[in-house]
């Protein structure tokens, strides 16, 4: 029986998971595990640096459908209808992510499984251990934030994930609760804290004591434990505090193209696994132009003075596709990457969304400033002050909104998942709408008008599994419920 999730490892590996370390693998597979050099190799792999999730770039409000557009260009959204508009009968039918981050816990089991059985410093060691376990926090992580209801006391025992902690073909396959999930991940990010690995700026994705806290601090602020959420931010910010003027960097690299007539204007350097905000490296493949902005996002950049908006909002890149008049796409570096690990940035915004929370405007003002400085054309920026926000709730949306600017592509469904949980309930709740053609999952009626939306509570916030995991777990793994 072939299970895509837990038999990635035979990428690597064609022995039996109980004897992989004594019988050499086929001569294809070129590697054989006996050292913790050849477990380094697993760690050194770019797939773990890639994130490769449609879902996230395409089912929130900062991205668009337009009409428009469709109808200059159907083919553009041909393949993504089915994530922009939420179906789950035909995105069950999609297996790519899921089998991508059960292939790097892969990475961390086998680690887990041989470190007693190879030789290398103790050194070594330890610090492969605390890898796997930040890699196996991280992973689950991102795969319970999509395919998981939204985290509260209330859905802690919805269904969770299956939680693959070993080689072993006979583990249970069926679906933790979702407090389990969650009490899993937490236990593996606590034996990842326990190193004392220092930030290395050549190898920025691997475990070090600031990027366990950088990914601490994301993680308690899904739970809504802010205390948590801002000690860890905290901690990171104490220890490295870098932002990169935006400006500066991006300047050089952006590139005016000639196409159908028209031009545009967007960032053309390679992606920078080493940028230097990076806690722990990661980046969101951004699928070649999928990342349409919705107008609701643009209007939110200051487009005069914010070089966010002039660097990453490439007006007129439809006209690539030959559609036209021109439609704006979001890109960072040129069409490949999105950053979306735990950076400088996000730290000093979640440290003001927890100050903010704890009645501490200032301290919150004084991060949002420190933080836009950075991201302003030079000498364009005006700092913030208390005065202009009228209470609590305005300045805790203001920072939701700064999250939007800074991270509109790979942050934003985890925000509007934990928003619409969160028990104290200052910020209002969020639906996402769009008014699309009528489409039935096989063709769209371009004669009838829909909207679609996806508000608080909906069940499809968790995103399906792959069918045919479920057909080949013989009924182990339960779908979620859509009725």
């Amino acid at each position: 029986m072939r299970l895509s999730i837990f038999c990635a490892l035979l990428l690597f590996f064609a022995s039996g998971c109980s004897k992989f370390l004594e019988e050499p693998p086929e001569k294809r597979n070129n590697l054989e595990i006996k050292d913790t050099e050849s477990l380094d190799l697993l760690l050194n792999f770019y797939n773990i640096t890639f994130d490769r999730s449609r879902e996230l770039v395409l089912a929130t409000d900062n991205y668009e459908l337009y009409k428009d557009y469709y109808d200059a260009r159907p083919s553009t959204f041909t393949s993504s209808l089915q994530y922009i508009l939420w179906m789950p009968a035909l995105l069950e039918q999609q297996t790519y992510y899921w089998e991508q981050q059960f292939l790097k816990i892969s990475y961390a089991n086998t680690i887990l499984a041989s470190l007693d059985k190879v030789t290398g410093s103790q050194q070594d060691k330890k610090r492969l251990k605390e890898d796997a376990h930040l890699l196996r926090a991280y992973e689950y992580f991102q795969l319970a934030t999509l395919f998981c209801l939204p985290y509260s006391e209330e859905n802690r025992n919805q269904l969770g994930l299956p939680l693959k902690m070993s080689l072993s073909y006979d583990e249970d396959l069926r679906r933790k609760t979702l407090g389990q999930t969650m009490d899993f991940i937490e236990q593996e990010l606590k034996l990842a804290l326990e190193t004392s690995e220092t930030r290395s700026e050549e190898a920025l994705w691997r475990v070090s004591k600031v990027g366990a806290q950088a990914f601490a601090a994301r993680f308690y602020l899904y739970l809504h434990d802010y205390e948590k959420a801002l000690a860890y931010a905290d901690a990171c910010l104490n220890s490295y505090s870098t932002l990169i003027n935006y400006e500066a960097y991006f300047a050089p690299q952006m590139r005016t193209f000639m196409s159908n007539g028209g031009s545009y204007t967007q960032p053309n350097g390679s992606t920078d696994f080493r940028f230097g905000e990076f806690y722990l490296s990661r980046m969101m493949y951004n699928h070649t132009g999928n990342a349409v902005p919705s107008q609701e996002l643009m209007d939110l950049y200051d487009k005069i003075n914010d070089y966010r908006y002039d660097a990453f909002m490439v007006e007129d890149y439809s006209l690539n596709r030959s559609a036209v008049p021109g439609w704006a796409a979001y890109m960072q570096f040129g069409s490949i990457g999105l950053i979306s690990g735990p950076t400088t940035a996000e730290m000093y915004l979640i440290r003001a969304e927890c100050r903010a929370r704890n009645n501490d405007a200032a301290g919150a003002i004084q991060d949002l400033n420190t933080l836009r400085r950075e991201r302003y054309k030079s000498g364009t920026y005006v700092d913030l002050t208390e005065a202009d926000f009228a209470d609590k709730k305005s300045l805790l949306q203001f920072i939701i909104d700064e999250r939007r600017r800074e991270f509109p592509f790979t942050l934003r469904w985890y925000d509007i998942k934990r928003i619409n949980t969160d028990p104290a309930n200052i910020l209002d709740k969020i639906t996402i709408t769009r008014h699309f053609y009528e489409y039935d999952g096989v063709s769209v009626n371009t004669n009838q008008m829909r909207t679609y939306t996806l508000a608080p509570g909906d069940k499809r916030f968790a995103w399906p599994l792959p069918r045919i995991d479920i057909q080949l777990s013989r009924g182990d793994i339960e779908q979620n419920p859509y009725d």
